[in-house]
């Protein structure tokens, strides 16, 4: 298989064990043999050395092996709790606009808001 080689990097999370010792989740653009493409890169790196733990994964197919498994247990249910609360940390857009999860005042007094006396 040829080398992919990195174009650029887009985002990166990191987790450090220990001072000399980091695992990575890259969003990069890669080329192989000519074609240019994004996908999500899996690293860990040890003492300044890059260890061969690689996963070069799409996104789209990373979504349905995480689907994968959840569904086959792979992750015990506090993980999935914490992934959930991560997630929901973003917050939701549509939910901000509607005032889903806000303070809970959107509807107050709407029946005079629309109707008046």
């Amino acid at each position: 298989m040829p080398k992919m080689v990195t174009v650029e990097r887009r985002a990166v999370g990191s987790f450090n064990w220990e001072p000399d010792e980091q695992a990575r989740i890259e969003r990069n653009v890669f080329v192989r043999d000519g074609e240019i493409w994004e996908a999500l890169r899996f690293c860990k790196n040890k003492n300044g050395r890059h260890n061969r733990v690689h996963l070069v994964i799409t996104e789209r197919d990373f979504v349905e092996l995480f689907r994968s498994a959840v569904q086959n247990g792979v992750f015990h249910q506090d993980t999935i709790e914490q992934m959930r609360n991560v997630l929901g940390a973003r917050g939701d857009p549509f939910q901000d606009v509607i005032g889903l999860g806000a303070d809970g005042t959107l509807a107050t007094n709407i029946d005079s808001e629309l109707y008046g006396e």
